[in-house]
C-alpha cells in the first residue's frame, strides 16, 4: 500500500507546473517537489552558467549555488511570477559574480571576452594582453582600469544584457525569455549599455 501511494505522489508531482512545485516547497517544505524542480532545471541552470562564465568548474558551482539558495530562500519568490525565469535571473546574477572575482591572470577574464566581442577595438584590447616592455605594462595596466571602472557603471541587467547578447551571441528572444521580459526591455538595456561603455572607452587615448 505504501508504494502504491507512493507511486502515486511521483506521478502527480511529475504533473505539476514549475509554480505548483515552487508552491508546494514553499508553503509544505514538500522535499519530493524541490527534487522534481531539480531534476527538471539543473541542466538549463548549468547551460545558462556556462554560457556566462565559459567555465565548466564555474558553471557547476553556479548551479549548485543557485539550488541551495532556490531551497534556502523560497520565500523571496513570489507566486504571482513565473518560478524558471526567477531561477535564470539568479544564475545570471551568480555567473557576473564569478566573471567579477576571477583573478586578472585567469585565462578568460571579464576584460577579455569584452575585448573579443568588441569588433571595433578587438585588435587593440589583444595588443594589451600580454605586454612585453614595462612601458606596455603599465599602458595595459591603465587600460584594464579604465575598462573595469566603465564596465562598474553599468547596471546589472545592463551586465547581463550585455554579456548574453556579444559576448554569448544570445538572441534579443532568448535574452528576454531568460529575463523575464519584453524583447523592447532587452534593446534598451543594450542600447544604454552600448552607450555607456563607448562613452568610457572612446575617452581612452589609444
Amino acid at each position: 500500500m505504501k508504494n502504491s501511494d507512493e507511486n502515486r505522489d511521483s506521478r502527480d508531482i511529475k504533473s505539476c507546473s514549475d509554480e505548483e512545485l515552487a508552491l508546494l516547497w514553499k508553503e509544505k517544505s514538500d522535499v519530493k517537489a524541490f527534487e522534481e524542480i531539480v531534476r527538471r532545471h539543473q541542466g538549463k541552470l548549468y547551460a545558462t552558467a556556462y554560457q556566462v562564465t565559459g567555465n565548466r568548474e564555474e558553471a557547476l558551482e553556479v548551479t549548485q549555488e543557485v539550488l541551495l539558495k532556490a531551497y534556502e530562500k523560497i520565500h523571496q519568490w513570489e507566486p504571482r511570477g513565473s518560478f524558471l525565469p526567477w531561477l535564470i535571473r539568479l544564475t545570471i546574477n551568480r555567473s557576473i559574480d564569478y566573471l567579477r572575482k576571477r583573478k586578472r591572470t585567469s585565462h578568460e577574464t571579464l576584460e577579455e571576452n569584452i575585448a573579443k566581442v568588441d569588433e571595433e577595438n578587438a585588435s587593440i584590447y589583444h595588443a594589451q594582453m600580454s605586454p612585453k616592455t614595462p612601458v606596455e605594462m603599465a599602458r595595459a595596466k591603465e587600460i584594464d582600469d579604465k575598462i573595469r571602472e566603465a564596465l562598474s557603471k553599468l547596471s546589472r541587467t545592463q551586465q547581463t544584457v550585455f554579456i548574453l547578447r556579444h559576448y554569448k551571441g544570445y538572441s534579443l528572444n532568448e535574452i528576454a525569455e531568460h529575463l523575464g521580459c519584453t524583447v523592447g526591455s532587452v534593446k534598451v538595456h543594450l542600447f544604454r549599455a552600448l552607450q555607456k561603455l563607448r562613452k568610457e572607452l572612446g575617452n581612452l587615448d589609444l
